[in-house]
């Protein structure tokens, strides 16, 4: 559950956190749960809770630092507040709190919130050792801080003997990048350059590599797990967009010779606010025309035996990722 990096122990993975907090809501935070990863409008909220007078919580987690969280937890607000979920649990004449989660906050975070009419709390968290029992330590804004008395559960084996980075130096985006986004929406922008840092720090390994009117992002560019590829309008009528691909598992009707899995290149269709993908489309890097037509997002996460929170692109990112840095025998095509 636990591993060592450069600066301390950290969670191994983010939903390891999410797991954690969650079981831990009343005691540590005095929050009563509602629920995880609840999905409104296209978008999935780590957690749900509620104060004992109904006040409603949202709780936005991230294993590390994270400078787009107050767009994150901003839409959230205003998702909830059209729709307004748990009526009979919450009052909404109360202000909906904000809490943001992490090791550690950007400077760019405390900008956001500076300039943002809503308001934020960040808590950041740390994992502290007493001999050989890890504990999580929660830093409060109010100079508060709490323990979780629940230890973490912990398994000593060599991989969390190593020393693990979390965080690199990540590179400004190339200019041919930065250029075309600016033809795009603004949220699809900060989205954009949301997910190559988080590809860049996911691992030393995963590199940026420029191709014609492409970017390719993994362990080289015939071991890639992402595609931007940039597509400008030549006519009148037409919008300059970008095309995403990621390299993830493959339907069984989509594999050859008989395998049982492989990994394929996907075109996404996403929401327009890059959020929540729609459809997916099999199409192979040499291939000018796909090789499927294209199917909805549900089906395919059912045929390859994913959850339906993996409707989120983050999720689909943070898959992608996974498989390209764990590559061994599956099958790319």
């Amino acid at each position: 559950m636990l591993k060592k990096a450069e600066q301390g122990w950290i969670f191994a993975e983010e939903r390891l956190l999410e797991d954690f907090i969650w079981d831990s809501l009343e005691t540590g935070l005095n929050l009563i749960p509602l629920q995880r990863q609840f999905r409104i409008q296209g978008e999935y909220s780590d957690i749900l809770a509620k104060t004992k007078n109904n006040q409603l919580v949202v709780l936005e987690l991230k294993n590390c630092e994270d400078r787009y969280i107050i767009h994150q937890l901003t839409r959230y607000y205003h998702s909830l507040q059209l729709e307004q979920p748990f009526k009979e649990l919450i009052d909404y004449n109360q202000p909906i709190r904000l809490i943001a989660i992490a090791p550690n906050f950007h400077k760019h975070n405390f900008i956001d919130r500076h300039y943002n009419k809503l308001e934020f709390e960040f808590i950041r968290f740390s994992i502290i050792n007493q001999i050989n029992h890890f504990y999580l330590h929660l830093h409060l804004e109010n100079r508060q801080e709490i323990t979780v008395q629940k230890p973490i559960p912990f398994v000593n084996t060599d991989k969390n003997e190593e020393t693990y980075p979390v965080k690199f130096q990540v590179d400004l985006p190339p200019r041919m990048l930065v250029n075309f986004l600016d033809k795009l929406s603004p949220v699809h922008k900060i989205e954009i350059l949301r997910h190559r840092e988080k590809m860049l720090n996911y691992d030393k390994r995963v590199k940026e590599i420029k191709d014609g009117k492409s970017i390719f992002y993994g362990r080289g560019k015939t071991k890639p797990c992402c595609q931007l590829k940039f597509i400008s309008a030549t006519k009148p009528y037409e919008q300059n967009h970008l095309q995403c691909y990621l390299w993830l598992p493959l339907p069984k009707r989509f594999l050859r010779f008989n395998k049982k899995s492989g990994i394929g290149r996907i075109y996404l269709q996403c929401d327009p606010d890059f959020q929540t993908v729609t459809t997916i489309t099999y199409w192979t890097q040499n291939s000018r025309y796909a090789n499927k037509l294209p199917m909805p997002i549900d089906i395919y996460l059912n045929e390859v035996g994913l959850d339906q929170v993996n409707q989120e692109i983050d999720k689909l990112f943070d898959l992608a990722i996974k498989l390209n840095l764990d590559f061994s025998e599956n099958t790319m095509y």
